[in-house]
């Protein structure tokens, strides 16, 4: 038997080092996913499903009801000197830093390519007493604001009397969303009016917000 020489002997050890290294290795990719609960086993379902069938839009309206809602009222002075407005319930805060809101106006609206144009607007947070205000901002055409009282805001536009709050908006982006577009805006003044309950919408009905408990206030 011949002898085995140091060099050998290192050269056997690093070989089976290297392979003992490869088999850890090995046993690591392909470890059973059920042992291990971080793995992320490759889907063998094969490519998505086609498209999906078509949105009842009538079901659609009816789910998306469920949601409850406060109502808004964004408005402005067109290029004609003229006060301009519309409800919204799709009004909501969408950054702290920068100062941004976001509102989503249908493409069908005749009062939002007016306050585009002018740029600046305001946002008027109803109360739950302001119902009948919000059924005329609503209403498509004529004069909106006719009977409404509302001062001048800083930059210009109309400020609802009797709102729990306005903010001061600068139009930043407008993006698209199918019917609808999402505006979105730099908020640039903010105002606190009075201590109220919100005007609530939800299932097609105004309601209000009172210790802790809505409850209805008038059917739409």
């Amino acid at each position: 038997m011949s002898a085995t020489t140091p060099a050998a002997a290192a050269a056997t050890a690093t070989t089976a080092t290297t392979a003992t290294t490869a088999t850890t290795a090995t046993t690591a990719t392909t470890e059973d996913p059920a042992a291990n609960p971080t793995a992320n086993p490759v889907s063998d379902e094969g490519p998505p499903a086609g498209p999906a069938e078509p949105v009842d839009q009538a079901l659609m309206k009816r789910v998306m009801s469920s949601f409850c809602t406060g109502v808004a009222v964004v408005t402005a002075t067109g290029a004609d000197g003229a006060p301009v407005g519309m409800a919204v319930q799709s009004f909501t805060s969408l950054s702290l830093e920068p100062p941004l809101i976001c509102f989503a106006p249908a493409r069908t609206s005749t009062s939002w390519p007016r306050v585009r144009e002018a740029g600046s607007f305001a946002v008027g947070i109803l109360a739950e007493d302001q119902t009948e205000l919000s059924r005329a901002f609503a209403a498509s055409g004529g004069d909106k604001f006719t009977g409404v009282s509302w001062h001048a805001c800083p930059n210009g536009a109309p400020a609802l009397d009797g709102a729990l709050a306005t903010i001061e908006c600068a139009l930043e982006t407008e993006l698209p969303g199918g019917d609808h577009t999402l505006a979105v805006a730099r908020v640039t003044g903010l105002h606190h009016h009075r201590e109220a309950g919100p005007l609530l919408y939800f299932r097609r009905t105004y309601g209000a917000y009172t210790a802790g408990t809505a409850r209805a206030a008038h059917a739409a």
